[in-house]
């Protein structure tokens, strides 16, 4: 399963977006993808790669690919979106459970 992440929420607090896919990737068995505009990605892939907060992600995607997992995001655009405004100190965990409840939804 695909756990897409809207690529304004990965370099907010980076360190927690790492914990975040690293504990998706390791423990759940996540993909974890990174959606960006085509003319962005590699902007993102560079800073997340320096700092070292990208050993976890899989792929970058593109909006229009339209893919299917559960979603991080800013807004409620799909099925299965976990809505958040940053990915931080505050509600990491509380992201994490949310998307160990979303694995089992089918």
């Amino acid at each position: 399963m695909n756990l897409i992440v809207v690529s304004d929420l990965t370099c907010n607090e980076g360190l927690y977006y790492r914990h975040l896919t690293m504990i998706a990737k390791t423990e759940l068995n996540y993909d974890v993808l990174i959606e960006a505009e085509e003319n962005k990605i590699d902007y993102y892939y560079a800073l997340l790669k320096s700092k070292g907060w990208f050993d976890f992600t899989d792929d970058f995607i593109e909006p229009r690919h339209r893919e299917e997992g559960v979603r991080i995001d800013t807004e409620l655009s799909y099925a299965k979106t976990i809505k958040t405004d940053t990915i931080c100190c505050e509600n990491a965990l509380n992201l994490i459970g949310q998307i160990k409840v979303m694995r089992d939804i089918r």
